[in-house]
């Protein structure tokens, strides 16, 4: 293995997990921030208890998809120096929405949790939808980017006119259908894992109410998945086709965790209904990560040995490989291996702050 592939492998993973947290998180904010407003608008005490609990959820997803996040800039900026430079030169406006995005929710999720009953709860809830909506200004930053070097549209006017291309990447055929996609797929998760954690205090409601906006969501999903598939056989031929082919066991897998996400979550919604949670509800989190993380490595890895996508043509990580300084393959190993000690330990820790820890200190009053 050389320097630039344990890159590639190491942005891959972290690009992964960062996804995985991210789909908990923003998931679990609209959810929140829906259940703090049937509060006000209800005056019932449970929806009160279950945001908080949800909220919980979000600190701690929020937290690890950040850790993450900073991990892809340390891979981009060290190993793909090139591909850096070129993203912020010709997709400035996208990475510009993204960046404050997140500057509007990180603040906005303390300030919503140290008001919590401090101040006005009309005001409270209109500051959980900010914190909830800025949410989804990052993908629809950071998707832009991914839609360029599956399918370069805006660098493609970059280079033939040297003008900044402004908000021309939302003009990328494979955006709308890849953020929308991203969404559906973010909220399906968050439906689904608060589900799974509310069978740790055997809370019916709110495992009925996760597995409702996980299915209604997963629907969403089977239409918006196709579609986007399908678009990619038309501006994205050689990644549709690595799908189709190279990697066609893993979308295999996918379509089986699909399927298999449908079924249990559709028995687990009429024992619930019922008022019995069954065994399904707990796995149901589990399985909609996977399924996730199978889009992601399918989406990304199934490019390599190329880094961006020109239709028919590839143009080779290398390429983007950082041409200023020759990192030493010893350093690289010590990289690569502090990356697979990071998920571990960061899994492990999810785990216990997520299912060991996630109802513990909660207010129930």
């Amino acid at each position: 293995m050389d320097a630039v592939f344990i890159g590639f492998l190491g942005l891959g993973l972290s690009v992964t997990l960062h996804v995985l947290f991210t789909a908990m998180t923003l998931g679990a904010g609209l959810i929140s921030a829906w259940s703090r407003y049937t509060a006000y608008k209800t005056g019932d005490p449970w929806y009160e208890v279950f945001a908080r609990k949800v909220f919980k959820l979000l600190i701690v997803s929020e937290l690890f998809s950040g850790v993450w996040g900073t991990i892809i800039t340390v891979f981009l900026a060290g190993f793909f120096t090139a591909l850096l430079t070129l993203a912020t030169n010709t997709l400035f406006i996208p990475l510009a929405i993204a960046v404050a995005s997140i500057m509007i929710r990180i603040p906005s999720i303390a300030i919503s949790w140290y008001t919590w009953g401090k101040i006005s709860p009309r005001t409270h809830v209109i500051l959980m939808w900010i914190m909830a909506l800025s949410g989804f200004g990052v993908p629809f930053g950071f998707r832009a980017v991914f839609a360029e070097i599956n399918h370069p549209h805006a660098v493609t006017y970059y280079l033939q006119t040297g003008q900044n291309p402004g908000f021309t990447p939302y003009a990328n055929p494979l955006f709308w259908t890849l953020y929308l996609h991203t969404i559906a797929a973010v909220v399906s998760v968050g439906g689904f894992i608060v589900a799974s954690l509310a069978t740790l205090d055997r809370d019916v409601k709110g495992a009925r109410l996760g597995v409702k906006v996980g299915l209604t969501l997963l629907v969403a999903q089977l239409i918006l998945g196709p579609i986007y598939w399908l678009s990619l056989s038309r501006y994205s031929p050689l990644l549709f086709n690595a799908v189709n082919t190279t990697h066609a066991p893993l979308l295999g897998l996918k379509l089986v965790t699909i399927a298999l996400l449908a079924v249990l979550g559709y028995k687990a919604l009429k024992s619930l209904e019922k008022g019995t949670i069954t065994a399904n509800v707990k796995w149901l989190g589990p399985l909609a990560l996977l399924t996730v993380a199978l889009g992601e490595v399918l989406n990304d890895g199934s490019r390599y040995p190329n880094m961006v996508l020109m239709d028919r043509e590839g143009l080779p990580i290398s390429l983007f490989a950082n041409f200023y300084i020759e990192i030493p393959l010893t350093l690289v190993y010590v990289i690569l291996a502090f990356l697979v000690l990071s998920i571990v330990v960061f899994t492990a820790a999810a785990y216990y702050a997520i299912y060991k820890r996630f109802i513990a200190e909660i207010p129930e009053e």
